[in-house]
């Protein structure tokens, strides 16, 4: 008896077990509809089982039931009751409510009626953040990434109305080049990769790693002050919804760039498919604190330091495959006791191949005579370019949350390398006319690491907020030997000739840059003539530190070049047969040819507080005022090139001297006024600045091999001052649906802008020019194709025009400039275009969804006008991007359970155009100073999800 009590006990177990863990869950959102902001303590009710649950401080609740289809009602006192009917629950599942939106009661019987499946994934919750925010923002959903098939941030972000994305990495917004606008990750600042930008490169983030991306096109004092075009903020997932695990497949081809038999390569590291180099390329000397013997001294430490070089020095001919990417992520969330513990984790792949068969740099210069027009070409490299690129990239954070806490740890890693492989032909028409054949060797191996340590406090019912988050971030890129060899052709006969054609060189750049963050922010909820507002205040402390040097080393001969066989074969310069011995007396041997001008360091300290106020004024009218201060110090260790001589009376010496320091108060207002239901017009002023970059405050000159051109640092250059106006008109259909109109009007005094020397067309440098103005004006549209024929209730338009005037004033030094330069028959005007600002921007697109079939397509459209990209002076003529039409398709389809097997196609540049920089001068035909064909790629796209 005893025996068959147990079993019925275990058995009694066993199944309340299984009924437990049959069990689903349903997570969703609750907010206020007034003001776009998440609702506390609203209850979830659940009529069939007279139980449920109610909201956390983010607005977000959990109900477990058992499977079956159920009615939630949301209720808040004094709120209309939300009645939620066909939520389906399946065992051991989640099913996601992604907002539902709670409005103030007309009468005590006011109820809302909406099925589960209109509230299931869309654009709501952005678009009624963008509606209800203090700032003019706009932005793209993790839906919208999805559905366009973008594989990194900045394909996606193309789709932001007045974004655009130039060489495919920078962003510009209201068609304000990188320099002015400003990349943020989870609303911290992270530095810059490249030394030759401004601005993140934010291709090297993966989309499926991103929640949203939200672009802030006005400032508020909450946001740095160096705040222009336009702030990015890139904002990664945190608390999943329900519990997911990833797999994706992509594979890439494009007809003109794979599968050659011509590709170009070189003999690399073991790692280079994993983005990092396996230590092949590693400096082998110190050019800084160690010297070079010359073979007069015949000492054998000549051959020894010349024989650590690695010995290849010739583009490779090789086969190429398919571009490749694999993705992997998991999320979910757990019960730890009275509190919820979020993890995600994510790892990303991918390796391309890029092959230009024509890729053409020039520079070309005004003839002397002012009678002659047709620009002449001064150099011009013509020949295939093939680049691997090979990226990894992880991110894993943690959130526990709490009633009134919530905390998150986050780290992300991005590792990327690329290879660069050229053989092309190089002709010098002006000075030293010559024709060389150049192999160029490149290696570029970029890393980011990010860690985010953050809490949320919540405090009388959440009327009190505290945000706190501290984040470092550690930055390198490194140009590992750069390797550049110009053999002249010279009546038939092809030799190094230091001379005409150069000398064969070898570079490694070395850039490292950490950054630290840390702030916090306080809010409170006030009753301001009886109408819902709040104050607001914090501060920051952002501290960047660079280090950055180049190391140079040419390659002489010496003797005959007749004995060492070359026969413009690059990789007999390193042949051991050919190297300098003390025996030999003869051969080729590497001299330091490093210049201390090239080697800096930097540290910025920018310490910021504010103070602002969201006030009902009226039932309608909200103000937001404030000001923000800010104490910015640069200092800067280093020489400029007459420093690198002890004896140059010209020489000037940094060591680590404050060269700039400033305190400034940065003022804002923005109102917002609710013309109807459903409607606001924006109008908002606020004063920023633009502080020049490490770089460009400093006296390094760096080149591209790969162009020949050679960026000058300025270490005169002095801040911009911007004054901002922006007023919009919106309206929100519902549905996701928005129809806006708004126009920006901007000042700046001392603006930044890269200007070609004058008797030099391939050197660029920073300066402040002529204040300046922008006028533009922005339309927006989302639009359901319902209202033409139910048929089209799946279809949607999206489209968005910025159309803009920017113009300089000529200052003086640069009017004589011009007045050198002009032409027979030319006039001086005393206005130019605004470097790096587009006249317009075009974005448009078709989307598809059918979320019962899984079906999602997408068509989209975006160009930008020429532009100026760099200023010309005296001879050398301005030179401008030319519009690139981009026409992209994207469809995919699920299949299997809940759409489990989803397998996608994606067809870059339909229309098969070309990118080009051209010069451009009176009279004269345009010429090229850059062409790059990418050709027309097709992407496959396969993703598993595991637990669905």
């Amino acid at each position: 008896m005893k025996n068959l009590k147990f079993v019925l006990l275990v058995s009694l177990l066993c199944m309340a077990q299984i009924a437990f863990a049959q069990k689903g869950k349903v997570r969703g959102t609750a907010y206020e509809r007034s003001n776009g902001e998440p609702m506390f303590s609203v209850q979830i009710f659940v009529p069939e089982v007279q139980s449920g649950g109610v909201t956390d401080f983010d607005g977000k609740f959990e109900v477990e039931l058992a499977p079956g289809t159920y009615t939630l009602q949301a209720k808040f006192i004094g709120f209309t009751t939300v009645n939620i009917s066909d939520v389906v629950v399946k065992a051991g599942e989640v099913t996601v409510i992604e907002a539902i939106w709670l409005e103030e009661a007309v009468s005590e019987l006011d109820e809302i009626i909406v099925t589960a499946e209109a509230l299931r994934s869309t654009d709501v919750a952005l678009l009624q953040a963008k509606r209800k925010a203090t700032n003019l923002i706009d932005g793209i959903s993790s839906q919208q990434i999805k559905r366009s098939g973008d594989s990194d941030v900045a394909g996606a972000i193309k789709r932001v109305p007045g974004v655009s994305i130039q060489g495919g990495q920078y962003v510009f917004v209201r068609g304000l080049g990188d320099r002015y606008t400003k990349t943020i990750l989870n609303r911290m600042e992270v530095p810059g990769l490249d030394p030759d930008r401004n601005a993140i490169q934010i291709d090297i983030f993966p989309t499926s790693l991103i929640d949203n991306i939200i672009v802030y096109k006005n400032f508020t004092p909450d946001l740095s002050a160096d705040f222009v075009g336009g702030t990015v903020n890139i904002e990664t997932k945190d608390f999943p919804d329900e519990k997911t695990m990833t797999l994706s497949l992509g594979l890439e081809y494009n007809s003109s760039m794979h599968f050659r038999n011509d590709f170009l390569t070189y003999n690399g590291g073991g790692t280079d498919f994993l983005g990092f180099d396996d230590g092949k390329r590693d400096l082998p000397f110190d050019g800084r604190t160690g010297n070079i013997p010359s073979p007069l001294r015949q000492d054998q430490a000549l051959n020894d330091i010349t024989s650590s070089f690695a010995p290849n020095m010739s583009a490779l001919t090789d086969s190429n495959l398919a571009n490749l990417s694999l993705g992997f992520s998991l999320g979910d969330q757990r019960d730890l006791g009275d509190k919820k513990l979020g993890y995600i984790a994510a790892i990303n792949y991918k390796n391309t191949t890029t092959f230009y068969e024509d890729a053409r740099d020039a520079a070309y210069v005004k003839p002397s005579q002012n009678n002659e027009f047709e620009l002449t070409p001064d150099t011009r490299f013509e020949g295939p370019l093939g680049i691997t690129d090979a990226q990894l990239s992880g991110l894993a954070g943690v959130s526990l949350k709490g009633d009134k806490n919530k905390f998150r740890l986050q780290a992300m890693h991005v590792q990327n390398g690329t290879q660069r492989a050229a053989l092309r032909t190089r002709i010098r028409s002006n000075n030293n006319s010559n024709t060389s054949l150049v192999d160029n060797l490149e290696y570029t191996e970029r890393s980011l690491t990010n860690l985010l340590i953050g809490g949320e406090h919540y405090f009388n019912g959440n009327e009190s907020q505290l945000e706190w988050k501290v984040s470092p971030t550690f930055a390198t890129i490194n140009d590992k030997d750069v390797r550049i060899t110009p053999f002249t052709i010279d009546g038939g006969e092809v030799a190094i000739n230091p001379q005409e054609g150069g000398e064969p060189n070898r570079i490694w750049r070395l850039l490292t840059e950490q950054n630290y963050v840390a702030k916090v922010d306080y809010s409170h909820n006030i009753a301001f003539r009886g109408r819902d507002s709040k104050i607001k205040g914090g501060f920051s402390n952002i501290y960047k530190t660079r280090d950055y040097e180049i190391q140079n080393f040419v390659t002489q001969i010496r003797g005959s070049q007749d004995a060492l066989n070359l026969n413009g074969d690059a990789d007999q310069l390193f042949a051991p047969e050919n190297l300098w011995t003390v025996d030999r007396g003869t051969g080729t041997y590497v001299q330091n040819a490093f210049n201390l001008s090239n080697a800096y360091q930097g540290r910025m300290n920018t310490l910021g507080g504010y103070v602002m106020s969201e006030l009902g004024l009226t039932e309608k009218l909200k103000a937001i005022v404030g000001v923000r201060l800010e104490q910015f110090d640069q200092w800067y260790t280093g020489v400029n090139q007459a420093g690198a001589n002890p004896n140059d009376p010209n020489g000037l010496s940094f060591d680590d001297e404050k060269i700039t320091s400033s305190l400034d108060f940065f003022p804002s207002v923005n109102f917002i006024y609710q013309v109807v239901e459903n409607s606001n017009l924006r109008a908002s002023y606020s004063k920023t600045i633009a502080r020049p970059s490490f770089k460009e405050k400093s006296f390094a000159e760096i080149q591209d091999v790969l162009t020949g051109r050679t960026f000058i640092g300025n270490i005169d250059l002095v801040e911009t001052n911007i004054d901002n106006f922006d007023l919009r008109y919106e309206y929100f259909f519902g549905r996701g649906e928005t129809i806006s109109i708004g126009g920006f009007y901007k000042t700046f005094q001392n603006p930044i802008e890269l200007v070609r020397f004058s008797q030099a067309p391939n050197d660029l440098q920073p300066r402040n020019v002529g204040d300046a103005t922008i006028a533009g004006l922005e339309v927006e549209l989302r639009k359901n194709l319902s209202f033409l024929a139910p048929a089209l209730e799946n279809l949607s338009f999206i489209s968005n025009v910025t159309l803009t005037e920017a113009t300089v004033e000529i200052d003086a030094v640069e009017a004589q400039g011009r007045q050198n330069g002009l032409r027979n028959g030319e006039s001086l005007s005393d206005k130019r275009d605004f470097v790096g600002q587009a006249p317009f921007i075009i974005n448009a697109g078709l989307n598809y969804t059918d979320y019962e079939s899984f079906w999602e397509a997408s068509v989209s459209y975006n160009v930008q006008g020429r532009t100026l990209a760099v200023v010309g002076i005296n001879r050398t003529p301005d030179t401008y991007d030319v519009p690139f039409n981009s026409l992209n398709v994207n469809i995919q389809k699920g299949f299997g359970i809940d759409g489990q097997h989803v397998f996608g196609l994606r067809i870059n540049n339909l229309l098969g155009d070309v990118r080009e920089r051209e010069f451009e001068s009176f009279g004269s035909a345009n010429a090229i100073e850059t062409r790059r064909d990418p050709g027309t790629s097709f992407r496959l796209k396969y993703s598993y999800n595991f637990l669905r």
